[in-house]
């Protein structure tokens, strides 16, 4: 079945999706809306869109829990060799790693040393944590945890700046709630006061100025801040789970009420674009200063978390499950493309600087799939998770096309999705939305999906320190490889490929909550949804 057979929704589904209401879907004059040869089928989800959305049965006040995954085959000791052929990929190159990047952040496959492209904080052992308890290997993660207890994260080795980057604080003190959680019922203490003693750090770097929204740097001494200095909305706006958690965790609020106070400062700014919000702000006084819109780099982990942090903590997230929502909206009505010969949607970004939309498609935009299949099946509105299991189909074929499973950093989309920047390396995206995907779907294609995707992981990019990056997607060429991994690929790739080959209950997306890094997050079975209705009308008053 084509993307486009599984896009469309069937006479009977559109039957059932209730009476027409106003939707701004349908009320926009803009020109990716007028009939054109592929606009029949854009038109059909559009207007399913507006029909399910505003007919969902949570907004009219569903508080009880909903099951996401849908009950699949049973687990066939078949999969067991292609699970441990991973989880031998992984516990192999982990080992390699482990040693020279003990304290520093990546790996250098090709000369089997480390560079420090972050803070000296020892990124790949900290961001492997969960990987490695969900791989059950235990001495190895025994080992990690010791090591990252022991660290010390007050300085950096990266200059000019004194103290860790929110970002990669945000990575590492993710990864040390989320392990805690792993590991409830042992006793902890010293892992959550690590937790801790960086949720204190970070909050120093609100405190030179007057703004919610953090330096990126810090540096002690003169001239200690620099106003001048950008952060991405990702950076600024995507502490809500990690805080939420810290919060929880120690009884205090101070954190989740940071968190809350620097993601509604964003949303409260005047939009460069439609309802939406630029990449980058100044932490001064946080106006943008950058007038490209996508969901792509700098962008993703704020927008995706919208609906992330409402699954786990429900009712106290309306707002930004609403916020969420009314972002898709914009989204679908002035970013969704269709590639013109194989109709797979996309979402380009915006530049009114550069005439309005540009036809490639940022591979960090692959995160989307899997964002709107989750949204798509927690509000009940099979629209969006139909587009986004379209978008799912549009990433998978666009890594197939590049070689055999592995795509490039960006594509064109107005050329049905070909290679723009030919530099090609080991995405975690793709592997993320498959496993979304399966689980969400119970189609058994997705698993065989990710198993192409692994195999050509170690056809094409494995070394005997690794796994590498070609500078340029024509593999054949023999073209210089680029010596460097990142941490995502223990935490991201290794990690969800492993569970594509699990039972469906293991670490089912109906308990856990996984972050941008792919941290889980335990769900309270307990938490109250809320009732959208009711939100919106207290939010007119």
């Amino acid at each position: 079945m084509s993307a486009a057979q599984t896009l469309l929704p069937t006479a009977h589904q559109l039957k059932d999706a209730g009476r027409s209401t106003k939707s701004v879907l349908l009320s926009n004059g803009s020109r990716w809306l007028k009939p054109r040869p592929i606009g029949g089928l854009l038109l059909i989800i559009i207007v399913w869109y507006a029909l399910t959305s505003t007919n969902s049965p949570f907004q009219y006040g569903r508080k009880e829990r909903m099951l996401l995954q849908p009950k699949g085959p049973p687990f066939e000791s078949s999969q067991l060799d292609k699970q441990s052929q991973i989880r031998e990929s992984f516990f192999r190159t982990y080992r390699m790693y482990a040693k020279p990047s003990w304290n520093r952040a990546d790996a250098t496959p090709l000369s089997l040393l480390s560079t420090n492209p972050h803070n000296g904080d020892g990124a790949t052992i900290v961001e492997s944590l969960a990987a490695l308890h969900i791989m059950d290997l235990r001495e190895e993660f025994e080992i990690a945890l010791n090591q990252t207890i022991n660290m010390d994260f007050q300085v950096s080795d990266v200059q000019p700046q004194n103290t860790p980057t929110p970002e990669t604080v945000i990575r590492c003190i993710g990864a040390i709630l989320s392990t805690y959680e792993l590991m409830i019922g042992t006793n902890q203490t010293k892992l959550l006061n690590k937790a801790k003693e960086l949720g204190d750090q970070l909050q120093t770097h609100w405190s030179f100025n007057q703004s919610a929204v953090p330096y990126p740097w810090l540096h002690f001494g003169p001239n200690q801040n620099n106003t001048k200095k950008t952060i991405t909305i990702a950076q600024a706006g995507a502490l809500t789970l990690q805080f939420n958690r810290l919060s929880h965790w120690t009884g205090n609020n101070t954190y989740r009420a940071r968190a809350d106070e620097t993601s509604r400062h964003i949303t409260n700014k005047p939009p460069t674009f439609p309802g939406r919000y630029s990449p980058t702000l100044t932490p001064s006084n946080g106006p943008p200063v950058s007038e490209i819109v996508s969901w792509g780099d700098k962008l993703n982990s704020f927008l995706g978390y919208g609906i992330k942090y409402w699954q786990l903590a429900g009712e106290p997230a309306m707002y930004y499950m609403k916020h969420w929502q009314d972002t898709v909206d914009v989204l679908i009505e002035h970013l969704l493309q269709w590639s013109p010969g194989n109709n797979h949607p996309y979402l380009a970004g915006y530049s009114q600087a550069r005439g309005g939309h540009p036809s490639d498609m940022s591979q960090l935009s692959c995160f989307a799939p899997s964002n709107w299949m989750l949204g798509g099946k927690l509000l009940q509105n099979e629209a969006i998770f139909m587009l986004g299991l379209g978008m799912a189909e549009t990433c998978y074929q666009t890594d197939s096309s590049s070689r055999e499973s592995h795509g490039s950093d960006k594509l064109d989309g107005k050329k049905d999705n070909q290679v723009v920047d030919t530099k090609l390396s080991i995405r975690p995206e793709v592997a993320e939305t498959i496993w979304y995907a399966w689980r969400l779907t119970k189609d058994p294609q997705w698993q065989e999906r990710a198993w192409s995707l692994f195999l050509a992981s170690e056809k094409h990019f494995k070394s005997t320190g690794g796994y590498y990056i070609h500078k340029d997607s024509n593999i054949d060429s023999g073209p210089p490889k680029h010596n460097s991994t990142e941490t995502f690929l223990f935490g991201k790739f290794f990690q969800y490929l492993y569970l594509t080959f699990t039972d469906r209950d293991y670490y089912s997306l109906d308990e856990w909550v996984f972050s941008a890094q792919a941290h889980p997050y335990r769900i309270d079975r307990n938490r109250k949804l809320g009732n959208l209705r009711e939100f919106i009308e207290q939010t007119k008053n």
